[in-house]
């Protein structure tokens, strides 16, 4: 068996120059293609966060600031805040502020900070340690960071993230969790975070179904800190915006699928011609006692150095850099097997069919 996989693969590299454009070829795309699939299924979470957001008629912030330090967030609006997390209509979160002046914080992790139990309704596939305060590590990061200390918490054990993991932010899309700390905190933690996590968290509440009085009391306290928070409906101000970007995405996905489709045929067409020309020789080697085994796995490496072999390694490379290029790679070296499963048996159709006719 292993001289007829090596017969096959002779076969393909006596046209090498014709075989390696074509590998080359299908090598690059399946890459390219694993990186905006990558891209394509973190929009396609996105997608899913907006729609639970605007089902529950969300309300989120867009801030400007009165100046150039952080806003000194009046206990009114911090108390507000609280109030509706713990009422279970509003959540927040921190994800670029957590002790940026603390380098060494968390031994160099990126952190960011979750409050409120609404977040794992309103954003699919979330699931958060409980109860608050508790620790999770993104599936990307190898090792527990030791004990850390945050809001008059000290977070020693860290559960361990779900690959992919994924926040929504409304205004920034989704947010990879993969390579981050994430601390879950109660909410009365918030009047302890310093002055940028707190002005972070003020600015990044989403408020869920909340009334329009708390929504006006909420941002009044806030700008009476010198934050200025501006409202916005996700029912109304999102749709069309996440639907562009998924719009965009997948028609990346299909130009790649249409230009790879003919690639293919170009090989098909290679392979047709290939067949012909060596169908004397498929007809003497079945003379000599080769059986249909044989001539499967001869085609087979006929098709795979060209089909399969090329792209899985560099596929394999792009999955260990984790994170969404991850799953973008495993479907892609998915679609790739199927591809080769269903040119070998075109192939073997093809050739039984110049066997016939040879008769």
């Amino acid at each position: 068996m292993l001289g007829d996989l090596w017969g096959g693969i002779r076969m393909a590299l006596r046209r090498w120059p014709t075989m390696l454009s074509l590998a080359a070829v299908i090598a690059l795309v399946c890459v390219v293609l694993a990186f905006v699939l990558a891209d394509v299924l973190v929009q396609f979470k996105a997608l899913r966060g907006g729609h639970e957001l605007r089902e529950r008629g969300a309300v989120v912030f867009k801030p400007y600031y009165g100046g150039t330090g952080p806003a000194a967030a009046p206990e009114q609006a911090v108390s507000d805040l609280v109030g509706m997390v713990r009422d279970e209509r509003a959540y927040t979160a921190v994800l670029n502020n957590v002790r940026v002046d603390e380098p060494g914080f968390a031994g160099g992790v990126p952190t960011v900070l979750f409050s409120g139990s609404e977040l794992e309704k309103t954003v699919p596939g979330l699931e958060l340690c409980d109860p608050a305060p508790c620790a999770m590590r993104g599936a990307e990061v190898a090792q527990p960071v030791g004990k850390v200390e945050l809001a008059g918490h000290t977070f020693g054990s860290t559960e361990r993230l779900p690959g992919s993991a994924t926040y929504f932010d409304a205004n920034f899309g989704a947010v990879p969790l993969d390579e981050r700390l994430v601390l879950n905190l109660p909410p009365s933690s918030l009047p302890r975070l310093n002055s940028m996590e707190r002005e972070e968290a003020m600015s990044r509440a989403v408020l869920v179904e909340a009334s329009d009085s708390e929504l006006d009391s909420y941002v009044a306290s806030s700008a009476a800190g010198g934050l200025y928070l501006v409202p916005g409906h996700v029912a109304v101000d999102q749709p069309q915006r996440l639907s562009g970007i998924m719009v965009m995405s997948a028609m990346y996905v299909v130009g790649l699928m249409a230009f790879l489709g003919l690639v293919l045929v170009a090989f098909a067409a290679t392979v047709r011609q290939t067949l012909h020309r060596q169908r004397a020789v498929f007809a003497i080697r079945r003379t000599h006692g080769a059986g249909r085994s044989h001539i499967a796995v001869r085609l087979a490496g006929f098709v795979g150095i060209v089909v399969l072999v090329p792209p899985l390694p560099l596929l394999a490379g792009v999955r260990l850099v984790g994170g969404p290029l991850s799953s973008g790679a495993v479907w892609v070296m998915a679609f790739i097997v199927v591809i080769f499963a269903g040119l070998w048996a075109w192939a073997m159709k093809q050739q039984s069919g110049h066997e016939l006719k040879g008769r």
